[in-house]
């Protein structure tokens, strides 16, 4: 496997389409093509996100999508790691630890701070990954969600 890393332009984002519904279905959730490259396309126009694009031989294998804050306890920035997906096919391969290593590198070249993400209380292979590359569970803060539909 030859892989490639690289930081996703507005103009490549038809090749991370299909591995980002992919990503949309292995969480039950159905949005059309052109409202996925609408979102994602604004959010990197206005350097809300960062995407990286993992090929193989130039083959779309897997993707991670990140969005920055910041870190008021730190004074630092604060990086959310929303989105990392590897094509099956490609699972245990390394891709994703390549991937996630390229999201620390990135927050390193930009003077430090911090990434957070979460991911399900069953995924324990990705929880794995994470904790295999300097992530840990955070025992000090509870995490809640408010998606604003009551009000």
């Amino acid at each position: 496997m030859t892989l490639k890393i690289s930081l996703v332009t507005p103009h490549q984002l038809e090749r991370c389409l299909p591995l980002f519904q992919a990503y949309l279905a292995f969480y039950h959730v159905q949005q059309s093509d052109a409202d996925c490259l609408q979102f994602i396309e604004a959010r990197i126009r206005q350097r809300e996100a960062c995407l990286w694009l993992a090929e193989d031989a130039g083959i779309a294998v897997g993707f991670a999508l990140m969005y920055p804050g910041f870190n008021s306890l730190t004074l630092k920035p604060n990086w959310l790691l929303h989105d990392l997906y590897v094509a099956p096919d490609y699972r245990g391969s390394g891709v994703s630890k390549q991937l996630l290593q390229t999201c620390q590198a990135h927050v390193i070249s930009l003077g430090g701070g911090d990434i957070m993400l979460q991911t399900a209380h069953d995924n324990t292979r990705a929880q794995r990954l994470y904790e295999r590359n300097g992530f840990v569970l955070d025992t000090e803060f509870r995490v809640y969600y408010w998606d604003g539909k009551n009000t």
